[in-house]
């Protein structure tokens, strides 16, 4: 009886000996792992960067081009009113009106300087009247000493030699004297056409200067030259508003862009440019359609980078065209691109959290029947959700994610 009882306790025993084997790892990956296969499929590699619509092509609203005259010497001029940004308007339409505060009081300067410069003028001109005047009037004398002194030496025939050579030599004197006069009305005509030129040409300028000041204040209630969508430029002190100062140097007030030229502009981080090339396929979602993915391709990389405000990194400009659409697409919409920059068909794959290791050492635990193994593999790049596996697995392999290894 007592050796009945050893055999049962001894079957027991080995019985619950296999129940830990067989159930103890089973209870361990329910709570600790989880099994995935190994799939094959369309692996893609990829740079997400929010971007912006913009028309390739716009007609640009800028300041008077008279503006940009040097001579005008206005450099800036304040915004006084703007139409709402996205406005449809049509050609000719109201757009905005630019302060002509500047432009009066240059004006007013120019007048008053040309209103001397006139008054300057005709004094010149009758300093230079009573000048050759004078001048005329002393040659006519020079003139009549002349023929009195020709008079004088015919007459000295018949007087002795000393009288006829005194008459001569007075003669002689009276030329001099005619000559002198005569080279003296040509320097005060040649200095009076200086004066005069002088104030000519200073009329001249300055009665073009006010020209061009008139047309420029017929000029500052800036029109729509066709028809389009108002979107605000950019100044000095960000995008245009009203108060915003616009001039020769920062001359945008507003395009009227092209809608069916849209495309997406990104800055990408100089980390990612290298992996980006002309030709990438893009997929585009747009805030406005949330349910809608547009599709493109990467158009134009620049060449050169710039400061990312806030970052501290150069960022570089990437076009995006966008495929043909029909929706109702604006410039100023945000857009989330996803940049393919690499992609493999029929490629193996498991979700990044199974893979384990660092640089080139990586490895997975795969499942070989009851037990875990741990198998060494190599990878072939990754996005934000799995590896692209090249070697160490095969498709329906069945491996372990696990929350602590």
């Amino acid at each position: 009886m007592q050796l009945k009882k050893k055999h049962i306790v001894y079957a027991v025993s080995v019985l619950a000996v296999i129940t830990l084997l067989i159930a103890g790892p089973w209870r361990h990956a329910d709570s600790n792992e989880k099994n995935v296969k190994v799939i094959k499929g369309t692996f893609e590699t990829y740079i997400t960067e929010i971007g912006e619509l913009k028309a390739q092509k716009s007609l640009n609203i800028t300041v008077p081009e008279v503006l940009f005259r040097r001579e005008l010497d206005i450099w800036e001029l304040k915004i006084l009113d703007i139409v709402e940004e996205g406005k449809i308007v049509k050609k000719g339409d109201h757009v905005a009106t630019l302060d002509p505060t500047n432009v009066v009081e240059e004006l007013k300067d120019v007048t008053t300087k040309l209103d001397d410069y006139y008054n300057k003028l005709e004094t010149a001109k009758l300093d230079s009247s009573l000048s050759l005047s004078a001048a005329r009037d002393a040659i006519q004398k020079a003139k009549d000493e002349v023929l009195d002194k020709e008079i004088k030496v015919e007459q000295s025939v018949y007087e002795s030699k000393a009288v006829q050579r005194q008459a001569k030599l007075e003669l002689e004197q009276a030329k001099r004297s005619l000559d002198r006069s005569k080279r003296n009305l040509e320097q005060k005509r040649r200095k009076h056409k200086v004066i005069i030129n002088r104030y000519n040409t200073k009329i001249k300028k300055y009665e073009e200067r006010k020209n061009l000041y008139l047309k420029l204040q017929r000029q500052l209630n800036i029109k729509s030259p066709a028809d389009g969508m108002i979107v605000y430029g950019w100044s000095y002190d960000g995008r245009i508003r009203a108060g915003s100062r616009v001039g020769p140097w920062a001359p945008l007030i507003a395009t009227l862009p092209d809608l069916s030229t849209l495309m997406s502009e990104i800055n990408v981080k100089e980390v990612n440019i290298a992996k980006i090339a002309v030709g990438n396929k893009v997929r585009i979602t747009i805030d406005a359609f949330p349910d809608k993915t547009f599709t493109g391709r990467v158009i134009k990389i620049a060449n050169i980078g710039k400061e990312i405000p806030g970052e501290y990194q150069n960022g570089f400009k990437v076009e995006v065209k966008l495929d043909p659409y029909h929706e109702d697409l604006l410039p100023g919409m945000t857009t989330t691109n996803t940049i393919i920059t690499g992609t493999w068909k029929d490629a193996l794959m498991v979700p990044k959290s199974a893979v384990f290791g660092i640089d080139s050492v990586k490895y997975v635990f795969k499942r070989s029947g009851l037990s875990t193994v741990k198998q060494k593999i190599k990878t072939g790049g990754e996005n934000e959700d799995y590896f692209r596996i090249t070697s160490g697995l095969n498709e329906g392999d069945i491996v372990v994610i696990k929350n602590n290894i």
